[in-house]
């Protein structure tokens, strides 16, 4: 099969929504895009930071030891229940997000894949005027960021200047990137961790999927 057909198809119907709200032209939450760009596992506590204005327009779960929130999804490996909506969206900083998108993909020798990340209401070159500390690089029919890659499981995460659109990260290997990209007329702006994910690096990079949590 063709991995970028099905990236794409994985990408542009799996991420629906996103979250949060527009209240009467003001935004209710900030620096939701920009905590993402990295791909970091701070990200989870950023929304945590701002649950009092989220929790106003989308339901969250949360985990107040760790001072984790993320938006939940019926079902992560599913594109259809793989989202939550926005009502109101919300303007973050000039970018107007409309859904949250969370989505799990196992792909057999291939690798699981997990996105997640929002679905804005810009067009990708005002996502990318936004960000621009993102140093945007063209990968095939996606912009990426950062692209890191982990040889194997006692690797450190390394700058991935081999990272294409497409292309399934090596076996034992694990990558690490963001991803701008239009499907079916819609930007998404999404996190992807690919490859071979072990559950000690799913906590790492996940901790909203850590055993444990509260969902």
């Amino acid at each position: 099969m063709d991995m970028r057909r099905l990236l794409s198809f994985s990408c542009s119907k799996a991420i629906l929504p996103l979250f949060l709200g527009l209240c009467s032209g003001n935004a209710l939450a900030s620096g939701l895009s920009e905590s993402l760009v990295s791909c970091e596992p701070s990200f989870f506590k950023h929304l945590y930071s701002q649950r009092a204005d989220l929790g106003k327009t989308v339901k969250l779960a949360r985990n107040d030891q760790r001072g984790l929130a993320w938006p939940p999804v019926l079902d992560r490996r599913n594109f259809n229940t793989a989202f939550q909506h926005f009502t109101p969206a919300v303007d973050d900083q000039g970018l107007r997000l409309t859904s949250y998108y969370d989505r799990i993909m196992d792909l057999g020798e291939q690798g699981i894949y997990y996105f997640w990340g929002f679905e804005i209401d810009a067009s990708r070159e005002q996502v990318m005027a936004k960000l621009p500390h993102a140093e945007w690089q063209e990968a095939g029919e996606y912009f990426i960021s950062k692209p890191r890659i982990k040889a194997d499981a006692n690797s450190a995460w390394q700058n991935n200047s081999a990272a294409a659109s497409g292309i399934a990260p090596a076996a034992g290997s694990a990558e690490k990137l963001l991803m701008l990209s239009v499907e079916d007329g819609k930007t998404r702006l999404l996190c992807s961790l690919q490859g071979s994910v072990d559950e000690l690096l799913l906590q790492q990079e996940r901790p909203d999927l850590a055993q444990g949590t509260t969902r």
